[in-house]
């Protein structure tokens, strides 16, 4: 190359260098705020409302109400800014205006009204299509919603805080509550119905949490419960990060002991964009395991489906035939969470018309679902009816094969309900003692499926031993971890401006109910800590439910009864009558939202009116008898029918069942097997149907007198 080249080389360069300089904006605009903030969103009335979001450094950024008020501020130099305003009456619609020199953001279609926060684990965040006849009277509360002054903004169930970019307030009408969780719905409906004023929710839920989620890092170190038990963490993405290297680790090891192979689970997602994408996840997830959909897949060496609950027939289907819990629960197993093949011979007449499977209740996670060795159905729900088309063209005359891989990524998983196959003409509800199965893997931290080749009789004789030995892992990119919630669900929507808070959760402390009081007082605690100002706090006490022999669930329905005294400016919905014997989620939903907004209506708006049921006060004890005394009695006692489920004790503690009956304002308690009481206990089971009221037909909650 010569001097002349190389020169005129360098002098392209140097041009196409200045063009590129000359091409770039002086500034790029990067004024943001979360999503929360979007078009027909709802504003605190009469209160200094908090903005906040990112500028470019020390830029200032100035925030306008079409009401009247304004105010700027400058920006960190990391670009962080916050701010807060003062907003009006309730009213509207209104708009607000938030601008940099550079940049102009302008919300439309704004309401100024009350707006609480609702937030819980399923049964809050059950929707209104949750599934099939979930709620009750679903269809027509649907088509009936449809009020533009109630408004909900619901943070989607996504730990990688992507989903949530497009994100926005939605307006209450048929298409959108068909999105907005139930309980807050009835709810907001109660306060517009007898305030008159826009009622703004921000939901934030996720199903089978526990309250050791929905709580800061900080607080945990800070409570006997858990301070020993979760480590100090400054960076929680950095500590994530931390945590993924072990579990990588953890997955070598169990390769190495136990020849396990470890799948991850698919990304879940509650993208519509990306939600055919994750169901397509699940059906490709190669577990080494296809050949077991095959119609000539030789099953002889699986099991027969069997549960000491097979036969408890007529609504006792929960724990009963299709469930993992179940089958599994004398084995104290991994087993209920993981990976389980079905296969059935299904006996088909009629092969000029296509079938369809139905399984009314859903499957509990993800099911692939094949006829014949053809996919048929693929769904991730838990709940969700299941509704497969069998074209007749798989069809064979005579012998069939269903086959299911069931995917359960925590609690008890499998059938919800029978499986049923029906043309028009025909039905025919499959028997779960003809179903085969195989145990294929396990899911760990609902993120991992360590797949094994045992046998079902290995399986239970090295159960034990594998969970001992075998290496788990470390919860992330999982709801149930500590402080995950908080860090992904509350810290989007932290410190928007409330009124307060509604919280339906429980169902998943159960098994440590003894700890709840103070885990529960310390999170309220910590979220009014967190906004840093002293907010309502209403939550609903969990319904009665048969959980399992060994579990609790009064116990914790008790802590709840004493967050009460251990928290201020805090309220119960008690739910003793409208729990359901066979779901753990209440189709009575109207009644929850309608409980939760008595308590603010009579706490925060000054209506004189019995918000609650009774609640035990105090009792006393006589030779044959105990009289106990009860807050909240209303216009007086009622009972629905006899009163039950009282029980005595002396001082050996040992309750026995006892009589009861109103008399005046307190409730007289009796048994032949106890002289001298001493204690007093009533609805104190898992499983039961509220009897004692008040007048005003809210019903008393459950309660022991023994500390």
């Amino acid at each position: 190359m010569n001097k002349y080249n190389i020169f005129n080389n360098f002098s392209l360069i140097l041009l196409l260098v200045t063009i590129s300089c000359n091409s770039i904006p002086e500034s790029t605009p990067i004024l943001s705020l979360p999503p929360v903030f979007s078009d027909q969103m709802v504003l605190q009335q009469n209160k200094s409302v908090t903005f906040w979001g990112k500028a470019s450094p020390n830029e200032k950024v100035k925030v306008t109400g079409s009401w009247g008020e304004s105010k700027s501020i400058d920006a960190n130099n990391k670009g962080e800014w916050e701010l807060s305003i003062l907003t009006t009456n309730a009213g509207g619609p209104f708009e607000v205006i938030v601008e940099t020199s550079n940049k102009t953001i302008n919300y439309k279609d704004i309401l100024i009204g009350e707006v609480w926060l609702s937030s819980g684990q399923s049964n809050m965040g059950w929707i209104l299509n949750q599934c099939k006849n979930c709620i009750d009277n679903q269809d027509e509360e649907i088509a009936n919603a449809n009020n533009n002054q109630i408004r909900m903004f619901s943070v989607p169930q996504d730990l990688s805080g992507e989903i949530i970019k497009n994100k926005k307030w939605l307006v209450a009408n048929p298409e959108n509550a068909e999105e907005f969780s139930a309980a807050a719905y009835f709810f907001a409906r109660k306060l517009h119905k007898e305030l008159k004023v826009p009622i703004g929710i921000v939901n934030s839920s996720w199903g089978g949490t526990r309250v050791e989620a929905w709580t800061s890092n900080d607080k945990l170190t800070k409570l006997e419960s858990t301070k020993n038990k979760v480590p100090k963490i400054e960076d929680y993405e950095a500590f994530e990060n931390k945590l993924k290297k072990l579990n990588d680790s953890i997955n070598r090891i169990n390769e190495e002991k136990f020849g396990f192979k470890t799948n991850d689970v698919p990304k879940w997602t509650e993208d519509e964009d990306l939600w055919e994408r994750f169901i397509e996840d699940w059906a490709n997830l190669d577990l080494e395991d296809s050949e077991y959909k095959n119609f000539d897949f030789d099953d002889s060496q699986w099991k027969y489906w069997r549960s000491k609950y097979q036969d408890y027939g007529g609504g006792e289907f929960y724990k009963s035939e299709g469930r993992f819990e179940s089958a599994f629960e004398e084995s104290n197993t991994l087993l209920s969470d993981g990976v389980i093949w079905f296969r059935t011979k299904v006996n088909i007449t009629d092969v000029n018309q296509d079938h369809f499977l139905i399984i009314n209740n859903g499957i509990d996670d993800a099911d692939q679902t094949y006829f014949n060795g053809e996919l048929i159905g693929n769904t991730f729900s838990w709940s969700r009816e299941r509704n497969y088309k069998i074209p007749k063209n798989l069809l064979k005359k005579g012998e069939n094969i269903l086959a299911t891989r069931i995917s359960d990524l925590g609690g008890g998983g499998g059938f919800n309900s029978h499986v049923i196959i029906k043309n028009n003409s025909s039905s025919d509800t499959l028997s779960f003692e003809n179903f085969r199965f195989k145990h294929h893997g396990f899911v760990v931290n609902r993120s991992s499926i360590i797949l094994h080749r045992l046998s079902y009789e290995e399986l239970m004789d090295k159960n034990q031993k594998i969970k001992n030995e075998m290496a788990v892992g470390y919860l992330i990119d999982d709801p149930n971890g500590y402080s995950v919630l908080f860090e992904k669900m509350l810290k989007p929507i932290i410190p928007y401006t409330i009124k307060g808070a509604i919280w339906y959760q429980g169902e998943s402390n159960v098994g440590n109910y003894n700890e709840y009081q103070e885990l529960f007082s310390g999170m309220i605690e910590d979220w009014r800590e967190t906004w840093a100002y002293d907010f309502p706090f209403y939550y609903a006490q969990i319904a009665p439910f048969i959980y399992s022999p060994t579990e609790n669930s009064q116990g914790l329905r008790d802590a709840q009864r004493k967050t009460l005294e251990s928290t201020t400016k805090t309220g119960m919905a008690v739910l003793m009558d409208i729990g359901e014997k066979d779901d753990i989620h209440p189709h009575n939903k109207q009644d929850v939202g309608k409980r939760l907004a008595l308590l603010a209506l009579d706490n925060d708006y000054n209506y004189d009116l019995v918000s609650s049921g009774p609640l035990y006060k105090s009792h006393k004890g006589y030779k044959n008898y105990i009289e106990v005394d009860f807050e909240n009695k209303g216009s007086g006692l009622y009972s629905k029918g006899e009163l039950k489920d009282f029980e005595l004790a002396g001082d050996n503690k040992v309750f026995y069942n006892a009589s009861a009956k109103i008399i005046g304002d307190i409730v007289r308690v009796s048994s032949k097997n106890v002289k001298n009481p001493k204690y007093v206990r009533y609805g104190w089971k898992n499983w039961t149907i509220g009897s004692l009221f008040n007048k005003e037909r809210l019903p008393a909650s459950s309660f022991n007198s023994i500390n």
